[in-house]
């Protein structure tokens, strides 16, 4: 088979369930007294935490907690976030911003964000950088 039809067919089916089952996001800056609480539910596709994560980090916000979930072919991941003075997002154009990025609207291909990232195998690499604390990966304080 054409690699390149067999990729135009994969990009039309990835359209289809994006059409299907829109990506939906949720900004919550009244549950949590300390940062904004960002939900993003979406059909699952490879490198979509890259493409979440890559927002973030061009805006230069500081993920503080995330929760990553996802069943089958769906995911609903949980940011807790705040700007680089550790406040809340209250700036509406950031706030706008996100919303259009990973939304609904947001049109962006698979590979546009996943620049510098190299897939080995079948194995995912999480780097988190963070000052080292005793339950750092199963903290339980403050919000979702």
């Amino acid at each position: 088979m054409n690699t390149s039809f067999s990729h135009d067919i994969d990009d039309e089916y990835e359209k289809f369930i994006r059409r299907m089952n829109p990506p939906r996001v949720v900004i919550d800056n009244e549950t949590c007294k300390n940062a904004t609480v960002i939900r993003v539910d979406s059909a699952n596709k490879h490198d979509i935490l890259l493409e979440v994560v890559q927002i973030f980090t061009d805006l230069n916000l500081i993920i503080t907690k995330a929760y990553i979930s996802s069943y089958v072919n769906w995911f609903m991941d949980v940011f807790n976030v705040t700007d680089q003075d550790e406040n809340k997002i209250l700036d509406e154009g950031i706030l706008d911003y996100i919303r259009k990025f990973l939304g609904p609207e947001s049109c962006l291909p698979s590979s546009i964000r996943s620049v510098g990232v190299k897939q080995l195998m079948d194995h995912t690499a999480i780097e988190l950088t963070r000052s080292d604390k005793p339950g750092l990966l199963s903290e339980n304080e403050c919000c979702p």
